[in-house]
């Protein structure tokens, strides 16, 4: 017992990889560091410090064979650290919590418990727990395959770590930004820090994480094809687990060489690697899908074999299994691989429905992962929120400080002597101006989170609505041109749909990131000379593709050398703007006109086509700054941003547009570049 008490105090401080892999316990092992631990409960019934830290180890133990336990010793650990108030101890039980939480694939609660460690822990200044809530949160997203956020996170794990005299923590941190660079399909920085982590577990004699640090390793060499560098990091993972004992581990080196030797077409290699697979599962106690996934893989060497029988034998016995188990990525793998195989075997309504249930689970998968998404968003959403919260918890308590002083100064003053109350007089007047100041300063901070949330729903409607559409389409044609349903002809008329879908997004989405970017912080002005025909012919440029399409007629008449000052990029998204609209409602073999001219010192500068345009209602709404969306002659979609972002983006330069325009005759839109910005003669 006391050789499990010491492992137990030492617990806490052991690396989150410990709890993001497999635990490797004998089943006789494992009951007797539970029934330990039970009894140190049931010694220290009075001290709850020593009661959290037992109920986490409890919760670790289980974690491997139980999760519901683990989660129940996790959530009483929590609670009696509560009780006790002692952050650190919150700070551990809500780490353990996490962890659970992100076996049980319940990333929504796995997040929402880190983003409260890494609260907590901000507040306490605890450099270690930081660094863990960090290490957790990316986890969540690598799961998620959102390795961007993921990276983020890990990357400011690394820089607590980096203080760290334990070089277990840097080697924790290393191996989690290897895996997250292989998932962004960066393999020579995986390579460099899956390096650096190996060197460190190296030094620790962390022989565990060594191995599975060496597993990346070779899932990086894999991607680049170098296949026999990745059966060198797999077999000397496997000689590290070998040497550990570590079934468990063995078997998933063994299971993911198989899956090598699948992609190379080498099936006596993969079929002899899935047998070993197969043999360490029947000396040791495994679950039913672990089981039926390992022979899963000698199906997939009978497919590649040509073996249709053989293989379709082994993918209906085996597809229950994993079904039953709730594993729904390998769903998706063998239902595609049923409905080939049946298909080989002229089995084609089988294979049918073997297509509509993969489908049916695509889809519920699909639906999951949005809804996984929308609550990670919320959580994220609510962080934000409440740091703005304490913000203004921050400035309401100087502020309170502030009238404290104030109130203190001034009785103490009145005690003191009449002289000095010229001088209080002043320093009241000081100390209010201050208060006046810290009150702007919170409704400022109120305003920007306004601002922001608006923003947010805003972004999220029209995403949902603009971006979802083509990006569908693409699916299912994708899908069609897999499946060869598609004829030549056919696959032409759809492609070319999606190209001007496409190029729509493609405008929208720029639209979109500028102003969403101008409305929180602000664009930056600055002013320089430009080649005004210059820019419009570039301008023209990028439209190059839709006026062809259209035919239309196109004349840039600004005067070569036309020169002005003013900020380039904001005239050249203006123009943008103007010529994109221009064309979209503009009738094929029509005519379109940039020009410019001088008045009252100003240039003014006019896109006028010969179009369809502007009724009185959305002229009207134009005024008001409403979102319009609207279809062009060609059916061309809108997104409503482009003429709202050129009045905005004009009003920072003190620039103004104006809009002329007679229905079924065109429409003239003219801004102006100010007189004072030209350059002198």
């Amino acid at each position: 017992m006391k050789k499990n008490y010491i492992a137990f105090e030492h617990f806490c401080k052991r690396s989150i990889l410990l709890c993001l892999f497999p635990l490797c316990f004998s089943a006789y092992g494992q009951q007797k560091a539970i029934d330990s631990t039970f009894i140190i409960l049931k010694k220290h019934m009075k001290e709850d410090s020593v009661r959290v830290n037992a109920l986490i180890y409890l919760s670790y133990l289980y974690q491997t064979n139980n999760l519901k336990n683990s989660e129940y010793y996790a959530k009483e650990a929590l609670q009696m650290s509560n009780k006790v108030n002692n952050d650190l101890l919150i700070c551990a039980a809500l780490y353990q919590l996490g962890s659970v939480y992100t076996w049980e694939r319940k990333t929504t609660e796995a997040l929402s418990t880190y983003f409260r460690q890494h609260e907590i822990a901000l507040k306490i200044n605890a450099g270690y727990w930081l660094q863990k809530a960090y290490i957790g949160i990316g986890y969540v997203y690598e799961m998620e395959s959102e390795w961007g956020k993921a990276l983020g996170y890990t990357l400011q794990a690394l820089h607590y770590a980096e203080k760290s005299s334990n070089p277990s923590d840097k080697a924790s941190a290393y191996n989690h930004l290897g895996a997250e660079y292989i998932g962004l399909k960066n393999d020579k920085l995986a390579e460099d820090f899956l390096r650096k982590a190996g060197i460190l577990f190296k030094q620790v004699n962390n022989l565990d994480q060594l191995g599975d640090a060496e597993i990346s390793l070779a899932k990086v060499f894999a991607s680049r094809g170098s296949y026999d560098s990745a059966e060198y990091h797999f077999k000397y993972a496997l000689s590290l687990f070998t040497q550990l004992d570590e079934p468990y581990q063995i078997t998933d080196v063994y299971q993911q060489m198989g899956d090598m030797y699948i992609e190379r077409g080498m099936y006596k290699k993969a079929k002899e690697y899935f047998t070993k697979t197969i043999l360490t599962y029947d000396k040791n106690d495994v679950s039913e899908a672990d089981y039926a996934l390992a022979v899963l893989g000698l199906g997939m060497v009978a497919w590649g074999e040509k073996n249709y029988d053989a293989a379709s034998k082994v993918f209906h016995e085996e597809f229950t299994k994993i079904k039953k188990a709730g594993i729904t990525e390998p769903q998706l793998t063998y239902l595609t691989y049923m409905a080939k195989v049946d298909s080989a075997l002229g089995n084609y309504k089988e294979a049918l429905e073997h297509m509509q249930n993969y489908a049916l689970l695509y889809d519920s998968v699909y639906n999951e992962g949005k809804t996984k998404a929308t609550q990670r968003m919320l959580v994220e959403f609510d962080v934000q929120r409440k740091e703005k919260e304490n913000e203004q918890l921050k400035l309401q308590n100087n502020l309170q400080q502030q009238q404290m002083t104030i109130f203190a100064v001034t009785g103490i003053a009145l005690l003191i002597a009449g002289t000095f109350l010229a001088l209080l007089y002043k320093q009241k007047n000081a100390a209010l101006i201050s208060v006046k100041e810290m009150q702007h300063a919170t409704e400022v901070k109120k305003n920007e989170l306004a601002v922001i949330n608006t923003v947010k729903n805003k972004l999220i409607s029209m995403i949902a609505h603009d971006v979802r559409s083509p990006l569908t389409s693409l699916q299912n044609t994708l899908y069609l041109t897999r499946q060869k349903i598609l004829e030549e002809e056919e696959f032409g008329r759809l492609s070319r749909m999606l190209d001007h879908d496409i190029r729509h997004l493609i405008t929208m989405l720029d639209n979109t990131l500028l102003w969403a970017r101008e409305q929180i912080h602000s664009v930056k002005v600055n002013k320089a000379p430009f080649d005004l025909h210059l820019l419009a012919e570039d301008v023209k440029a990028l439209y190059n593709h839709s006026i062809e399409d259209k035919n239309l007629k196109v004349h840039n008449l600004i005067q070569p050398s036309t020169e002005v000052v003013s900020d380039k990029e904001i005239i050249h998204a203006v123009l943008r703007n103007l010529l994109s609209n221009a064309i979209k409602f503009t009738k094929p073999g029509a005519r379109i006109e940039i020009r410019s001219e001088q008045k009252n010192g100003s240039m003014l500068v006019t896109v006028k086509d010969h179009g369809a345009g502007i009724s009185k209602d959305i002229l009207d709404k134009i005024d008001k700054r409403e979102f319009i969306s609207t279809r062009g002659t060609n059916n061309e979609k809108g997104t409503g941003l482009g003429l709202m972002f050129s009045f905005d983006l004009l009003s920072k330069l003190g620039e103004t547009l104006d809009i002329k325009t007679e229905q079924g005759r065109g429409t003239a839109v003219t801004f102006s570049i100010h007189k004072q910005d030209l350059p002198q003669s």
